[in-house]
């Protein structure tokens, strides 16, 4: 349902980003609501008194709400052309980006429901805007006639106790208060749903502050105020804690580059955080019990004088940080890993049949239920994004981190991806060859190998499409070790050169064919420009691994039961007493050719 009071008429969608503003650019102002209809009538009275000399028009969308919101909205004489928007119950995030979906003037500014405007905010985000700017953030200060109690002044507190600073991080962005170009918001897609749904809470803005600071200009004023009216409950506050975490996860997964300032921001490294609430989020059923206890401390003490008490309010958020950080160790995030688990897999097919490669097939069955067995055992699949994230910026790991890799591209992989990953939300690194003639696997058939087709130029982009990204395993598979020079940097830099030419990014990662690699050629990839390198030993990756000789464990068709269980979890054990075992097998038949030799 969309009820609206007159408003300007829609235009072209399709504006300059960065074409000049009028003195004062038109704005629409997008509110999204739940469930608060005292409090959001209150901001769109405040809105009415604006002093601005643009165009403006005001849209609520009305997310869900069963209070009548959108019958008392309807009800105020608004001097401004009011918009009322009703959807199903989507989150914050869907209600913003329908309202932008109806807004029609230059700039969009976004408000919370609970932001009474001060009035010259317009102004104060125009000014900027005319200057240049293609998204400015404002002050948002805890509104002094908000209900007694410690929510607000702990928030209030907090908010006197920061201040942005430049350059501005994606953590600065703020929905509650920002305005953008119209022509940028819908450049960027709008903000990300999964962010505020049942699930989730929160980073809905930090996400789209990370596209909207990596292209655009994005400017803080701290003279553009608009009063956040804090009603916000001490249940609801708490209940908060669960979601924050599923948020949060989903925005490492998206930016684990900002995984370690996200975590940090939370309290990370801080010693109440290190030495008593992770610690006791170790304790079946405690995290919960103190949270429970903590709101009903909470709803008592907010009927009495001692409702702006510090020790209840430093109780409180002692109960709210260990309730966060209890989920996020159920998430299977506590306690962070410094060491990863890199697994190595070929064909994902039934081989039994080839004379060479039927140590290497792995039939799908098997593998799906190799993905079922490490998800039941609590370990994480990162992707390749994380790795690179724990290289480059010291990302922190889950519990029991694992990514799954892909030698050689064979044509199966699409398939395997679409039908098997993508269902499990698993992404992985897929290495291909790219200067095999036929497009086959030349360098096995040579050994007498069947004939197995590999991806095609369109299927490597299909396949990156579905979250598996394209690595290279050198132009023509052969053994680096054994190249002079210029060969090597032929099969580096140049099958880096043809995905590039094909359509792919420029590969970050290089696997040595074969596994074999030395001082020579580790250089050679490091000189073309990739961020790792892996070999086949076989261990987990660590901090101070080599980083163009990072190990794997290759995984093979017999890799099943205990075998599988204790490569994953003793991966160099299990190699070492592989190798014990094929010593004394190859003693045993040395004795034996003896024997016979003497009879």
């Amino acid at each position: 349902m969309q009820s609206t009071r007159p408003s300007y008429s829609r235009g072209s969608r399709q504006v300059d980003a960065k074409r000049a503003l009028p003195l004062s650019p038109s704005v629409s102002i997008v509110i999204p609501t739940f469930q608060r209809r005292d409090v959001v009538s209150d901001a769109v009275r405040a809105l009415g008194e604006i002093d601005y000399a643009g165009p403006v028009e005001i849209i609520v969308v009305v997310d869900g709400s069963t209070d009548g919101t959108a019958q008392a909205l309807d009800a105020i004489d608004c001097p401004l052309p009011l918009t009322i928007v009703e959807q199903v119950r989507g989150g914050a995030a869907s209600a913003r980006n329908r309202g932008a979906a109806v807004a029609v003037n230059d700039i969009i500014l976004f408000l919370d429901d609970d932001m009474i405007a001060e009035p010259k905010l317009l102004d104060e985000h125009a000014r900027l805007h005319r200057d240049g700017a293609d998204a400015v953030i404002g002050d948002t200060p805890i509104h002094p006639a908000s209900p007694a109690g410690f929510l607000p002044e702990s928030v209030a507190r907090w908010i006197a106790s920061t201040s942005v600073k430049s350059p501005l991080s994606p953590f600065d962005v703020f929905s509650g208060q920002l305005s953008v170009r119209r022509a940028v918001f819908e450049a960027l897609e709008g903000f990300d749903t999964a962010f505020t749904s049942a699930a989730a809470f929160g980073n809905e803005d930090a996400d789209f502050g990370v596209r909207l600071l990596a292209r655009y200009d994005v400017r803080h004023n701290p003279a553009a105020i608009s009063h956040q009216y804090y009603v916000v409950t001490p249940s609801q506050f708490m209940e908060r804690a669960r979601r924050a975490v599923a948020a949060d996860l989903h925005f490492v997964r998206k930016h684990p580059q900002l995984a370690r300032e996200l975590f940090e921001r939370k309290g990370l490294s801080r010693p109440l955080a290190r030495f008593v609430y992770r610690p006791l989020a170790r304790v079946p059923m405690l995290p919960e019990m103190i949270a429970r206890l903590a709101v009903w401390v909470a709803d008592v003490a907010l009927k009495t004088p001692f409702r702006s008490n510090r020790i209840i309010a430093r109780f409180f958020s002692g109960a709210r940080s260990l309730a966060y950080w209890s989920a996020l160790r159920t998430s299977n995030w506590l306690p962070f890993s410094d060491q990863l688990l890199v697994l190595c897999y070929h064909a994902i097919e039934d081989q039994s049949d080839d004379p060479v490669l039927a140590p290497y097939g792995v039939p799908p069955g098997l593998f799906a239920k190799q993905l079922d067995w490490l998800t039941r055992r609590g370990f994480t699949f990162i992707t390749p994004a994380h790795l690179a994230a724990y290289i480059d910026a010291n990302a922190p790991l889950p519990r029991r981190p694992v990514l799954l890799t892909f030698d050689d591209g064979y044509g199966d992989l699409v398939d395997l991806a679409r039908d098997v990953l993508r269902p499990r939300g698993i992404e992985a690194l897929a290495f291909v060859v790219t200067g095999s003639a036929s497009g086959t696997n030349e360098w096995d058939q040579a050994y007498g190998a069947q004939t197995i087709r590999l991806l095609s130029a369109d299927e490597r982009i299909n396949l990156a499409a579905m979250g598996i990204e394209v690595g290279s395993h050198s132009r023509t598979h052969r053994e680096m070790p054994l190249l002079d020079g210029t060969e090597q940097v032929d099969e580096v830099a140049n099958s880096a050169n043809d995905l590039v030419a094909s359509g792919l990014p420029r590969p970050r990662f290089f696997a040595y064919p074969f596994g074999f690699n030395d001082e020579s050629s580790n250089e050679a990839v490091r000189k073309a420009g990739y961020c790792a390198a892996f070999g086949c030993r076989a261990d987990w990756v660590k901090r101070d691994s080599d980083l163009f000789a990072l190990p794997r464990v290759i995984i093979l068709a017999s890799d099943r039961g205990w075998r599988f269980g204790m490569k994953i979890q003793a991966p160099r054990l299990f190699a070492k007493l592989v190798w014990l075992r094929q010593g004394i097998a190859n003693k045993v038949r040395k004795i034996g050719s003896r024997g016979r030799d003497a009879d």
